[in-house]
């Protein structure tokens, strides 16, 4: 009978949860992309309505941290996913 490591099963499938989120949805991720805030300027200037006051003043005023494209989340989101299967099996193989 093999005992199994209940941290290492825990951060397992804590990262692989987390990673699959960027594997599959990696648009709900980047918040605050250039693409994202370009995007939206636009359609304030098509005249949707701001989601809170003086939106269009804040996205003009400061720019995105930082500017991760859909695939690099991708790339990122399958390492974890890897690294998170791994240690599932590390868990359960001890």
């Amino acid at each position: 009978m093999s005992d199994v490591d209940g941290l290492m099963l825990g951060l397992g499938l804590m990262l692989a949860g987390t990673s699959l989120g960027a594997v599959l949805r990696p648009d709900l991720l980047v918040k605050e992309s250039h693409r994202n805030r370009d995007a939206r300027l636009r359609e304030l200037d098509a005249g949707a309505p701001e989601a809170f006051f003086e939106e269009r003043r804040e996205l003009e005023a400061y720019t995105p941290r930082f500017d991760l494209s859909h695939r690099a989340l991708r790339i990122l989101g399958a390492v974890g996913l890897a690294l998170g299967i791994g240690a599932v099996f590390a868990g359960f193989a001890r």
